[in-house]
């Protein structure tokens, strides 16, 4: 006998990292608050709403193939363990999974997990948490991917701070979020409109409408190196898969619409230009932003 430890294989090594996650977790979790009273009361588009699957499928539908390349770009492969940080309808994980194999692992967190029921693979961990009061592991995933969460939250910049830490050395964070500047210096008529309340009513729950503008300096003041960015504008018809996500998000948050001052009407007649086949229409930006963790 040499007296060397035998090196862990890699599943050996995703068992124990799954247990050390269940371990952290279950010890921070309050068990007595059942999952809608955990819900933060100004989160705009929750997965309660009845048409919240609905318009989480059309949000795959929109923005998918992009996250989907860029990531694959990235160097997603085989064995790695990867983070999706608000997973909402489930796509992305289900990707990473079959990308990363049955050597590696994916964490599908969110903190309403109802609409991630349906995922059977069994190398996805469905994780309710709270980005801002939930741990995260340090030095834990290979690539860790958010979409459309942090600017909804009030301690973004911490939960950033936090998905930086849980990378391995090397391993990748990728961001993604709207910036509006496209539809602001563009749209006209009832769109505009709808968007400029729109707008009011994210900003009136505590979202940063401009929060994506300055994604790639984000990642460099929280330690990242080779950070590089892309920015996706679409331009889409009416009645389109974006189309009708936009008019289906904007029945979602009428009500808000409405208690910060502007006429109901106003989202009529923007879901009704929305679904004019014959208009075509700016949507707001994609910012997708990335960087690594430097080595040790």
């Amino acid at each position: 006998m040499t007296g060397r430890q035998a090196v862990p294989s890699r599943p050996e090594r995703r068992e124990a990292e799954e247990d050390r996650w269940h371990t952290i977790v279950t010890a921070h979790r309050h068990d007595e608050l059942s999952r809608d009273r955990r819900l933060a009361p100004s989160y705009v588009v929750p997965n309660s709403w009845e048409h919240a699957r609905r318009r989480l499928e059309l949000l795959e539908a929109c923005y998918d193939p992009a996250s989907f390349n860029r990531a694959s770009a990235l160097g997603v492969q085989e064995g790695w363990r990867c983070l999706d940080a608000g997973a909402g309808h489930g796509s992305f994980a289900r990707w990473l999974s079959a990308k990363v194999g049955a050597a590696g692992s994916v964490v599908a967190a969110d903190l309403d997990t109802r609409l991630l029921a349906g995922i059977t693979e069994p190398n996805i961990e469905v994780h309710q948490m709270d980005l801002v009061s939930d741990p995260l592991p340090l030095g834990e995933f290979d690539f860790v991917h958010t979409r459309l969460v942090l600017t909804h939250l009030p301690a973004r910049e911490q939960v950033l701070k936090r998905l930086c830490a849980a990378l391995r050395p090397g391993g990748i964070l990728m961001i993604e979020d709207l910036d509006g500047f496209p539809v602001l210096a563009t749209a006209t008529g009832a769109y505009r409109q709808a968007w400029l309340a729109f707008i009011k009513a994210l900003q009136a729950a505590g979202v940063d409408t401009d929060w994506a503008h300055d994604l790639p300096l984000r990642l460099h003041r929280h330690g990242l190196a080779g950070i590089d960015a892309a920015l996706d504008v679409p331009l889409f018809r009416g009645g389109s898969a974006h189309a009708q996500f936009w008019s289906l998000t904007w029945q979602q948050v009428r009500d808000r619409v409405v208690a910060v001052g502007a006429p109901a009407q106003v989202i009529d007649q923007g879901q009704a230009d929305l679904g004019d086949e014959q208009r075509w229409f700016r949507g707001p930006a994609m910012v997708i932003a990335w960087g690594r963790h430097p080595p040790t």
